[in-house]
């Protein structure tokens, strides 16, 4: 792969309108196009054998936002509010966050994107965030087609804060899931004013970053532009060529 191009980014796919259709949102897109990347949509419906050879292709990727896990993943019953995710794309991605994890590809994790990296470590989901006791809740569901925002805290060490340049961002979350307790290896790195987990990353690998809120809504403001750009950066790091030039450069100084 010639590494002066365009780094690969690999993104997930939804079910569609109708059966046998996928859906992307084009800000996905658009994002990953703007921090320099090439988007490489995967359609989930491919037989997992595939999943090798996919990732063969790609340097980074994201898992996008969806309808709601299984909560049998992490040993519970489904709340009578949850919207259920189809069941192939499920296993689809959890085998294919199983490869790309392996080969510690860049990742970054998006609403159900990061809902699905907490999960795959072992981690459990708050299913209905209007149930979870709180000091001064905040809504963080999408009603009457209103995009709320709110601040986020992050620990001022963490990859999101070190891509912004500051450790708050004005978010745009709206889910009705979120993270309970962190998988394995999965440090939180990100509250909501009212201590929900915005935002988590396993530190030693070189991206595992997840998100709750939708900066692909937002990549017109640089705090949010910043995490595709993140990916990106650390797609092209992660190439076989990158590290061989680097230690060519490093035994010619």
């Amino acid at each position: 792969m010639n590494r002066n191009a365009m780094p690969v980014i690999g993104l997930t796919m939804d079910s569609g309108d109708r059966p046998g259709r996928y859906q992307l949102h084009g800000d996905y897109v658009t994002s990953l196009q703007k921090a320099g990347g090439l988007p490489w949509p995967i359609a989930y419906g491919l037989d997992q054998r595939l999943i090798p050879t996919i990732v063969d292709h790609l340097d980074g990727i994201l898992f996008t936002g969806g309808d709601d896990l299984d909560p049998a993943l992490y040993g519970q019953t489904r709340h009578e509010k949850a919207v259920p995710i189809d069941p192939v794309r499920q296993q689809f991605e959890l085998a294919l966050l199983a490869e790309v994890e392996r080969r510690r590809l860049p990742t970054l994790g998006i609403c159900l994107g990061c809902q699905l990296m907490n999960v795959y470590r072992g981690g459990t989901l708050h299913q209905f965030l209007p149930d979870v006791p709180r000091p001064q809740p905040i809504e963080h569901r999408r009603l009457d087609r209103k995009l709320p925002r709110h601040e986020v805290r992050l620990e001022a060490d963490s990859a999101i804060a070190r891509a912004i340049g500051r450790s708050t961002v004005l978010a745009n979350t709206y889910h009705k899931q979120a993270p309970a307790r962190p998988g394995r290896g999965l440090r939180i790195t990100g509250r909501s004013p009212d201590g929900i987990i915005e935002a988590m990353e396993d530190p030693t690998l070189p991206m595992f970053v997840a998100v709750q809120w939708h900066p692909e809504r937002l990549h017109d403001e640089p705090d949010h532009l910043a995490l595709f750009q993140m990916l990106v950066r650390e797609a092209l790091r992660s190439r076989p060529e990158h590290h061989a030039q680097a230690e060519e450069d490093a035994r010619v100084g």
